[in-house]
């Protein structure tokens, strides 16, 4: 029986394997070039369940999740296994998140954002890689016994990296900034939030990302989903990677929107005035990390949208500091006054919409 059970796991990794890398969809082709050299944003391809019948584990990318599709007769020899036997990641999660939800009668389905559940995120010069693994953990018996071994199949989705070309046959292609969202979704599936890289005169999203201590990045958070809301921008970190959590970190905006870089020694950092509610211009003084000789830098910002006739408040707020005192660019600086210590205070999360959204690499120079 033992014997049995290991060549079934070793069946399901092997052809796991195969199924799931045949899954893998690419989303997002690069940019179309006219004969004039002007870019034309392409379309992610559409996506749709063209996989092999035969495979017992599918995968479906989106642009903001992968979404793991299981057949309940996981091994093919007719033992049905159960949505709480699996799970997505190395770790079983403690709560009904990764976890698997019954689709149908014999197919069960684990839909999670590309960097929830233990996802891996590999860049390479051609494509962006977040790999996972699907778990499969048996429950015992009621005798305390269990007839399957647990098994652990690859799961992966690939994005092609997109570029710029430009007409000037002397200029070089230069990388466009990626941005990966991982945040509220509309009925549709699409994403809500977004953060763009401006150009100077803020008419026009700029593309290159490519710039030198001395510069400004322009910076437009917006919310793009149903309805009028008014954004806020919580928290932004920038950071080496695109993990937010890695080191170093730099946190130039905390507190539910404290611009904390704007104190430092003649900075030009600032929150605009406010153009529309549901957007917030932001210019940034281009900075590196010291002792780091890694000149890529990833931003990652979460982000809220609250009701328009929300008025301001201690963690709805966006505040520059200006001669030496906060200043709130909706009005009423009295909300900026915690911005020294702390805001934080029980949201109402019933009518907010929160997220998070990751732009980078920007590739920051020393010197022009």
């Amino acid at each position: 029986m033992q014997t049995a059970g290991r060549w079934a796991s070793l069946v399901l990794l092997i052809s796991g394997a195969f199924g799931a890398a045949e899954a893998i969809r690419t989303l997002k082709e690069g940019p179309m070039i006219d004969a004039e050299g002007r870019e034309y944003k392409s379309a992610p391809l559409r996506v749709e369940d063209s996989f092999n019948d035969e495979s017992t584990v599918r995968v479906r990318c989106t642009e903001v999740s992968m979404v793991v599709v299981v057949k309940a007769d996981l091994y093919k020899n007719g033992r049905l296994v159960s949505p709480e036997e699996l799970f997505l990641g190395e770790s079983e999660p403690s709560d009904g998140r990764c976890r698997a939800a019954a689709a149908g009668s014999d197919e069960y389905v684990i839909e999670a954002d590309l960097k929830d559940c233990g996802s891996k995120l590999t860049i390479s010069e051609d494509s962006v890689i977040y790999s996972n693994v699907l778990t499969f953990s048996p429950s015992l018996g009621c005798h305390g016994i269990t007839r399957t071994s647990q098994a652990a199949v690859p799961v992966s989705c690939h994005y092609k990296r997109t570029h710029v070309v430009s007409s000037s046959s002397s200029s070089r292609a230069q990388q466009q900034p990626l941005t990966f969202y991982s945040s509220a979704k509309d009925s549709a599936g699409s994403s809500v939030f977004s953060l763009r890289l401006m150009a100077d005169d803020w008419t026009s999203e700029l593309f290159s990302n490519s710039f030198h201590l001395g510069d400004l990045l322009h910076l437009e958070a917006s919310y793009t989903g149903p309805g009028r809301r008014r954004l806020y921008v919580d928290s932004c970190v920038a950071t080496l990677t695109p993990d937010e959590a890695s080191v170093p970190r730099y946190y130039f905006i905390e507190n539910n929107g404290c611009l904390t870089d704007s104190k430092e020694a003649s900075s030009r950092t600032l929150f605009r005035p406010r153009l529309r509610t549901e957007s917030l211009q932001l210019q940034l003084d281009v900075f590196l990390f010291e002792k780091h000789s890694r000149n890529s830098m990833f931003i990652t910002c979460q982000l809220k949208a609250t009701p328009e006739i929300w008025t301001s408040s201690r963690i709805n707020k966006a505040c520059n500091y200006v001669h030496s005192r906060w200043e709130n660019v909706d009005g009423d600086d009295a909300v900026c006054q915690c911005c020294d210590s702390s805001c934080s205070t029980r949201p109402s999360r019933d009518l907010m919409l929160c997220g998070s959204v990751t732009l980078g690499p920007l590739m920051i120079s020393p010197r022009k």
